[in-house]
């Protein structure tokens, strides 16, 4: 048994498209299809215009593509741009402890277009990406917020590119110790408020690719950057999983517990938008529409981490701080907002985070009707995701959880009162696209996000078609189906 980077470098190298199941192949598709819709809706905000202008202006060499717009720019500034785009609203989907996709699926198309890589090695190096990042996020405790451990796109960059460049075992393990020597943290002030969040997952991303870069003209990092008594996971973590690192590799795949996003925010804003869908249909059913404008209050009861997390954004959601930074990053995180808009809006899209909506005085009015009370019962469910009681043991390996069974309780109830006495309600135990609950095809928000950024319906179709085969086809063929012409 070598260092832990070393069994990593020793599994990108064997694997191949041919030992990936058939069920994380197509996981592994549809997460590049709500990705890429992400990445079109981040594409449209301030924060992402905003980028792309600072990226334009760098006029460096045209090696691939950033999305939707076409422009084109190094393999570096795209994959950074366009994993920004698909971090900007929370669009973004997740697996285990950590959001893995907007570094998955943006290193491979970019440094992808410029060698002209198959579908096959497109698929393959997004799903080892997945695989390693979803271990090195499950290895540090506590896990914090999801988004919030960008530390993983390190090793996402790293591995990738040392795949797709050719590395040899001995450079990708250098490469990971190069990518982790100076392991990025975020800072909560700067994640829920400012166009900042924007870069969570793009500073990391980057310089694991650069890592890959210099492993591959002989720079040297730490063998045993993660276990070393002075390494990354002593560092980083309070408790001892550094054995989930290279756990079970292309044995218990952990791209199964993936969760998609049918709505922009947290995960815990998806279970509310369901909530509330729900109430908004059981009105309808009555004969009778419910106006906003005659609710007297709305309780939340969920979880006491989705409770903590809006605590920590509500500094950020005033309207005179909105009107400063410009940026829904906040709203993504804040209850309060969310409920009024779906309410008032009955949708919950992009649409509902331009700067001329987040800004509407009337959907905060009805935001200070809400109230959020934490639940002992769906705590207590969202606490059993991650048994980290099974990882202290010695002899724990990945491979004893089944993780086709995984189940993401993100539970919420909604309780409306209107003026009149009369109560509505609902409750939801795990959101739409998540692990373990109601499917939602990928392809549906691929398709809204795209026609909502001017791509045609032609090239819509194309790129779906293109995607769902994409084991016949080059990632440059899926390339002209995701500009806006």
């Amino acid at each position: 048994m070598g260092t832990k980077a070393e069994n990593i470098a020793e599994w990108v190298c064997s694997m191949s498209y041919d030992k990936i199941p058939k069920n994380v192949i197509e996981m592994g598709k549809q997460q590049l299809l709500g990705m890429l819709g992400a990445c079109f809706a981040g594409s449209t905000t301030i924060g992402g215009q905003i980028i792309l202008e600072t990226i334009m202006n760098y006029n460096s060499r045209p090696e691939a593509t950033i999305f939707p717009s076409g422009s084109k720019t190094s393999v570096l500034n795209a994959l950074y741009t366009n994993c920004a785009f698909s971090m900007g609203l929370d669009y973004d989907d997740y697996l285990l402890t950590t959001h893995t996709g907007t570094s998955a699926y943006s290193i491979p198309l970019a440094l992808g277009e410029k060698l002209d890589i198959s579908g096959k090695e497109y698929l393959t190096c997004m799903i080892i990406g997945n695989e390693v990042m979803g271990r090195v996020g499950l290895s540090i405790y506590p896990p914090g917020e999801g988004q919030q451990q960008s530390f993983i796109h390190l090793a996402g960059g790293a591995v990738i590119a040392s795949r797709l460049l050719g590395l040899s075992e001995k450079e990708i393990t250098h490469a990971l110790g190069i990518a982790f020597y100076q392991a990025p943290i975020t800072i909560p002030v700067g994640f829920f408020g400012p166009h900042s969040k924007f870069l969570t997952a793009s500073i990391p991303a980057k310089i694991g690719v650069e890592s890959a870069y210099l492993a591959k003209n002989g720079f040297i990092g730490a063998r045993a950057i993660f276990e070393d008594p002075q390494g990354f996971n002593k560092f980083f973590s309070e408790a001892n999983y550094e054995n989930v690192v290279d756990s079970d590799l292309g044995k218990a795949w952990a791209t199964l517990t993936l969760s998609f996003k049918c709505y922009p925010g947290c995960a815990y804003v998806d279970s509310i938008a369901d909530t509330i869908f729900k109430i908004l249909d059981k009105v309808k059913k009555t004969g009778k529409t419910l106006n906003y404008q005659e609710i007297e209050s709305i309780k939340i009861s969920n979880s006491l981490l989705s409770a903590m997390m809006d605590d920590m954004s509500r500094p950020f959601t005033n309207l005179e701080e909105l009107k400063r930074v410009q940026s829904p990053v906040a709203l993504n995180f804040y209850q309060p907002y969310n409920v009024a808009v779906i309410l008032i809006d009955q949708k919950l899209t992009p649409e509902q985070f331009t700067v001329e909506r987040f800004l509407d005085p009337t959907v905060h009015e009805l935001a200070q009707k809400v109230k959020i009370a934490p639940d002992l019962g769906f705590s207590g469910k969202s606490a059993q995701i991650v048994p980290y009681g099974d990882i202290s043991a010695p002899d724990f390996h990945l491979g004893q959880w089944d993780f086709s069974q995984w189940k993401m309780y993100c539970g919420c109830k909604v309780l409306i009162r209107m003026k009149t006495g009369e109560k509505w309600s609902a409750k939801v135990e795990i959101p739409t696209g998540a692990a373990g609950g109601k499917l939602y095809p990928m392809e549906k928000k691929f398709t809204q996000e795209a026609k909502s950024v001017g791509i045609s319906d032609s090239q819509i179709e194309k790129a779906i078609q293109t995607i769902n085969e994409l084991e016949k086809h080059k990632i440059r063929d899926l390339v002209e189906f995701l500009i806006v012409n």
